[in-house]
């Protein structure tokens, strides 16, 4: 087996604030390098922000936007390879994008095969993404979020041999409401978080790092969810968990901070076990390996529903196109060092 040393960064996000949020990131990227980390990785939508409203897109940007040019260069400043997701204009379109940058300069993508309850108000599902990327280190499967807590997710890990899984997430809950989210289901999802890194590893015998975001979750949600239910806080419980289900390192629920650790990568073994991959599959399409009261059919119908609703939305949205197409009009964004150099007079 191939030890590699990884990296979990927890950090709280402001809404809109790109390069501000990518600014507070930098000194924990650093944290992280110096403890060795050969591998980083950030939560879902950290330099966006977790928005549930149209100014969402205007924190969206193409593949030369900041954040990938952050990435690219904090990569190759440091000899790392470093990962984080972003809302991703292509076309009139927007998709959830992880994008893991080497330290060379070449970037890898997968997209968020599904766009659940009111994001898919904001971005559409990839559907047929294969969440795998082999890069230098070797092959890691991604699992956006979302896409980690449902059955099919298992496919892509054990057919094509994944050897580390990484999971990037904005994992929010609302305020407690006991005819929409009560606070049963709001503990449920707290042990979603913790058990199912656990789980994944112990199950396909694969090293797992889950990144989530931390503290108040401060955005608007559309009707006529936003008409029930109030946001309130993201969950963190960042983790590193052995190919063994060990969980190595761990954060709570509020603090930022860095977790590393060692872990080694699973040995691939040609053609997957379709005994593991039919173990994975729970009812309701949810995977069988998370907390068996937070995958209940009624929620499923709760997101089922919204899901609709939120894709018949996002399919007529006007504004949605005009969003992307200004994305593109900005160009490529510069460098850090050149906008240092612009803004100083010296360019």
């Amino acid at each position: 087996m191939s030890p590699l040393r990884v990296a979990a960064l927890q950090l709280r996000a402001e809404n809109g604030q790109v390069e501000r949020n990518l600014e507070h990131a930098s000194p924990f990227i650093r944290r992280a390098v110096e403890q060795g980390a050969q591998l980083l990785l950030l939560p879902e939508f950290y330099s966006s922000g977790y928005l549930q409203s149209p100014a969402i897109w205007d924190a969206a940007e193409s593949l030369d936007g900041p954040t990938v040019c952050f990435l690219k260069e904090e990569a190759a400043r440091w000899h790392v390879h470093l990962g984080a997701s972003i809302l991703e204009a292509d076309g009139d379109d927007f998709y959830n994008a992880f994008v893991l940058a080497s330290p060379s300069g070449r970037i890898h993508r997968v997209r968020k095969r599904r766009a659940p309850s009111y994001e898919a108000y904001w971005f559409r599902g990839s559907v047929d993404d294969p969440c795998v990327i082999d890069c230098d280190l070797g092959r890691l499967s991604v699992g956006i979020c979302a896409d980690n807590h449902f059955g099919d997710m298992a496919s892509y890990i054990e057919r094509h041999q994944s050897q580390l899984h990484l999971m990037p997430h904005c994992y929010g809950v609302p305020r407690a409401n006991p005819w929409t989210f009560p606070a049963e289901l709001i503990e449920a999802s707290r042990r979603q978080v913790e058990v199912l890194p656990v789980r994944y590893a112990s199950h396909f015998g694969i090293p797992v790092v889950l990144a989530n975001q931390c503290g108040p979750w401060t955005s608007p949600l559309p009707s006529p969810m936003g008409l029930l239910v109030r946001t309130d806080r993201f969950l963190g419980r960042s983790a590193i968990v052995s190919a063994l289900g060990n969980r190595l390192r761990a954060l709570g629920e509020e603090e930022e901070g860095v977790i590393v650790d060692t872990v080694e990568l699973r040995p691939t073994r040609g053609r997957g076990d379709e005994r593991i991959i039919a173990g994975a599959q729970g009812p309701w399409g949810w995977t069988a390996l998370g907390d068996p009261l937070f995958a209940t059919a009624a929620l499923a119908l709760k997101i089922g529903a919204m899901e609709w609703l939120a894709r018949r939305s996002y399919e007529r949205s006007e504004e949605r196109r005009r969003s992307a197409r200004r994305v593109h009009a900005r160009g490529v964004i510069p460098t850090w060092p050149e906008r240092i150099l612009r803004a100083s007079g010296n360019a």
